[in-house]
């Protein structure tokens, strides 16, 4: 780029600036965003688009160019690694470059890096990268190798990498995807014995109690995923939306009462219950929430990742969490640091009670109040 070029660029760059402290519009942003492409600044471009996308989420000229700017930027990034990798190897190179293309969704690619990880260096993390890697495959496939495979590999690096709780979750959530429940509620128990007194673990014992009895074993709940191309939380959301109405008015008033709690809803479709912010306040709070919810849906179908368990925000509003599930979505906003282990245990009970059915009467009082 010639000197005049770079001067153009500058002043097309402050005027870009300019124009938008004036007036943060879409429109605004894909201009800024749009000068720092032309430049070649693709992670300029990315760091414009989420902030823009903070605060006009799901818009789609926006949300297209930022997707453009991380592929180019991870590309580029692919190349720098690889090159390194050939001339002097080490495990921190192998562990990004691995990372990197998990993140990209390009699973036998991440699995074929960890492998070489682990080769090299006998590393247990590589072990547990490729482990994740199998589990993406296998949320999207669902076949019964991969999840075998996802098992024996968070098995080696148990052993490898002790006292790390990362395996056993691992291990747990692909129990928990299968139906796989005696298994899942041992795990819980191996995490609990690191973790004692885990209120949330320990809560999660107690629910697994109840369903272990009539589980099936690790051999067959695969076998059932892999006929069926179905999940046991798959199934088990079907069989909840038939069930009766049950009022869930009671638990959101009770966590809206917290301290420091600015919202908390519950939502399914067009239909959502708010406590704390009336009229249309309430009414952005949920439209947020829903944006949030079906972006990170779509995010990580893309990733291959399954659905998400749960979204976690902070910043200087405070904390976010949002319980996303097939039945609804329940959410907390406290201008807290953190969300304590209760109030996570309260969105999980939200999200139950949700499964069962939004009564009718609730949602037309919920209308009146919020008015």
């Amino acid at each position: 780029m010639s000197l005049i070029d770079k001067f153009l660029s500058r002043t097309r760059l402050r005027g870009a600036r300019q124009r938008l402290a004036d007036d943060s519009s879409p429109r605004n942003y894909l201009a800024l965003a749009q000068e720092h492409a032309r430049s070649g600044e693709m992670v300029e471009v990315q760091r414009v688009c989420e902030e823009a996308l903070a605060l006009h989420p799901g818009h789609g000229e926006l949300t297209r160019l930022h997707e453009r700017a991380r592929a180019l930027v991870n590309e580029e990034r692919t190349r720098s690694l690889m090159r390194e990798l050939r001339e002097a190897p080490r495990p921190g190179l192998f562990r990004e470059l691995a990372e990197l293309f998990l993140s990209m969704g390009r699973v036998e690619r991440a699995d074929e890096v960890a492998l070489e990880w682990f080769e090299h260096s006998g590393d247990g993390a590589a072990q547990l990268l490729r482990a994740q890697a199998r589990f993406q495959r296998f949320m999207v496939d669902r076949r019964r190798e991969d999840g075998r495979l996802v098992l024996e590999l968070c098995q080696a690096a148990a052993k490898l990498l002790e006292r790390d709780e990362r395996p056993l979750r691992l291990e747990l959530e692909l129990y928990t995807a299968i139906g796989a429940w005696r298994d899942a509620r041992r795990v819980v128990s191996q995490l609990l014995e690191q973790s004692p007194g885990d209120s949330v673990l320990e809560s999660r014992f107690r629910a697994l109690n109840a369903l272990a009895d009539a589980a099936p074993n690790v051999d067959a709940a695969l076998r059932e995923v892999e006929r069926s191309g179905k999940l046991a939380s798959e199934e088990r959301g079907a069989r909840r939306s038939a069930a009766p109405a049950r009022s869930i008015r009671p638990l959101l008033k009770e966590l809206a009462s917290g301290p420091g709690v600015q919202a908390a809803l519950f939502e399914r479709g067009a239909t959502a219950l708010v406590q704390g912010p009336k009229g249309a306040t309430a009414e952005r709070t949920a439209r947020a929430v829903r944006e949030i919810v079906a972006k990170s849906r779509s995010t990580s179908r893309r990733l291959g990742a399954g659905a998400p368990q749960s979204i976690e925000l902070e910043g200087e509003f405070g904390s976010v969490l949002i319980a996303p599930d097939d039945s609804g979505s329940a959410a907390l906003w406290t201008t807290r640091a953190t969300i304590t282990a209760a109030q996570r245990a309260a969105l999980s009970d939200l999200v139950g009670a949700g499964a069962e059915g939004i009564d009718e009467s609730e949602v037309q009082s919920a209308q009146e109040e919020a008015a």
